[in-house]
């Protein structure tokens, strides 16, 4: 309760009155596009989000077949033009329209599949890791940006930010499909550190490659795509490179965001 009265008084005055299934529409949406380009301490967060999508770009085949899930505000296609950029509704910066979950793609076909603050809105993340699966070539890789599951960050979830977080859930998703209104914030780590055992042992064509950890109050500072930021932009930008370096040199407890590289390992016969 006291969160949301804490949310609802911050929130930026392009979104008051919304109710949370309106931030499910392309309505919503647009504004939201709009806050992320008048946001500069956003761009600046976001060239480190991008940074792993990058890397992995370069080092994908020549005309690589790229799909990004949950493009929403993402700005990866303006740095990589050929991404096919999707989400659940119609948008004119987006090239598809197109469920996780039905993947409109031939087995074997995509080198990559990007996800950027998607993962945790799966509601059905075992038909999507199929999908995923099925839709990778050999040696593809899904690269996947999302909350990440640590000490402070457990903290910082429950108490500061709008998404639901369930540590303790049974289940690889949660009842309900909104786009942004439903969610579990702990649903990655839940897939693949918690359950680990069990992921390899459903998708054992997965390897679980690479996992790098960033940000701590930077972006809640931010104020992020609903509230108002909090601090001026260059000590924000600032606290950004200290604590990533804090999270890389030192720990990883106060982070807040990861970073996971899966790659497909064998073939779907078609």
């Amino acid at each position: 309760m006291i969160k949301q009265s804490l949310i609802k008084l911050l929130q930026l005055p392009q979104l008051r009155g919304f109710q949370e299934k309106d931030f499910d529409t392309p309505d919503v949406l647009g504004i939201q596009r709009g806050i992320f380009k008048q946001k500069k301490v956003l761009r600046t967060l976001y060239r480190e989000y991008c940074r792993p999508f990058l890397e992995s770009f370069k080092n994908a085949p020549r005309k690589a077949k790229i799909l990004e899930i949950g493009s929403g505000v993402s700005p990866l296609k303006e740095l990589i033009p050929e991404i096919i950029s999707s989400d659940l509704v119609v948008s004119p910066w987006l090239d598809l329209v197109s469920s996780a979950y039905a993947l409109p793609f031939r087995n074997n076909s995509l080198d990559r599949i990007f996800l950027m603050f998607c993962c945790h809105h799966l509601g059905n993340a075992e038909e999507f890791l199929r999908e995923a699966y099925r839709c990778l070539k050999p040696a593809g890789e899904m690269v996947i940006i999302d909350p990440a599951i640590t000490l402070f960050s457990k903290f910082y979830y429950r108490y500061f930010h709008t998404d639901r977080i369930d540590l303790k859930s049974e289940v690889w998703g949660f009842h309900g499909n909104g786009r942004l209104s439903d969610s579990n914030i702990a649903l990655p780590w839940i897939i693949f550190f918690r359950d680990r055992q069990r992921f390899l042992k459903l998708y054992p064509g997965f390897r679980i490659e690479k996992v790098e950890y960033n940000t701590c109050l930077s972006f809640l500072l931010s104020g992020g795509l609903r509230i108002r930021q909090l601090c001026p932009t260059r000590i924000i930008e600032a606290l950004f490179k200290i604590e990533n370096w804090v999270i890389k040199k030192f720990t990883k407890k106060i982070a807040v965001t990861m970073v996971l590289s899966v790659r497909k390992v064998s073939c779907v016969h078609s």
